[in-house]
């Protein structure tokens, strides 16, 4: 067996025997470099190996944690994020890193000169799990910058813009944060991911916005449900 394995199945072996528990800080690198007699490049191999498996995570800085529960999400469904995290116990929180209007870009589908561009990173228990580029029409949704854009906008846009999504459709792929995205997430470039591209749509069929979202893959758990 390869070193990195032994430190792979020790860690594995302390998260059976509930000897360390989700969010719990897992021994430093360098104290797991020193108990295996290895390099940092060996130890670093095994704890990349977790978390590609979904068991841990690391944070910039803060070390390395046992992955908590995963929020699950029915793709096929209308989501409101905190309505979901709330249900599921979890307490989520949203931060909004900025609100530009710029030309709307063949790929939004959307039927608008200008669009809003909104950009948020989304948290489960103070931990950053997702970042998400929100493009809406800027004439229909106007003075959005108005409203507070750390809650649902969702609520927003059916309490201050009578608009009611009714359908959404998603496109999911996994694929590695793009660079910006990672620091905001406070991860390492090419960590994986689920890229989620969203279209809602209203009662008339129209495509209200067009979201791009990036969820760290051991966040997120997708259940589909067929008939």
């Amino acid at each position: 067996m390869l070193l990195f394995q032994e430190i792979r199945n020790y860690i594995h072996q302390l998260l059976a025997d509930k000897s360390i528990a989700a969010g719990d800080k897992l021994p430093s690198e360098r104290a797991l470099q020193e108990q295996f007699n290895s390099t940092r490049i060996t130890v670093r191999e095994a704890l990349l190996r977790l978390e590609a498996e979904g068991l841990i995570y690391s944070q910039k800085r803060r070390g390395w944690f046992v992955t908590p529960a995963k929020l699950k999400w029915h793709p096929a469904t209308k989501v409101n994020f905190y309505e979901l995290a709330k249900q599921q116990g979890f307490k989520a929180d949203t931060f909004v890193i900025n609100l530009t209007t710029e030309a709307n870009f063949s790929d939004s589908g959307l039927s608008a000169p200008n669009l809003y561009h909104l950009q948020r990173v989304r948290s489960l228990d103070n931990r950053a799990v997702m970042y998400e580029d929100i493009y809406c029409d800027a004439q229909r949704f106007k003075q959005l910058e108005s409203h507070s854009l750390n809650g649902s906008i969702t609520d927003i846009m059916a309490t201050q813009y009578n608009t009611l999504v009714c359908k959404e459709s998603s496109v999911i792929s996994v694929t590695v944060l793009p660079d910006h995205v990672a620091i905001k997430l406070e991860k390492n470039s090419g960590t994986p991911c689920l890229k989620v591209i969203r279209k809602r749509y209203d009662e008339c069929h129209t495509l209200v916005d067009h979201n791009i979202e990036y969820w760290l893959h051991n966040a997120i758990e997708m259940i589909v449900e067929g008939q």
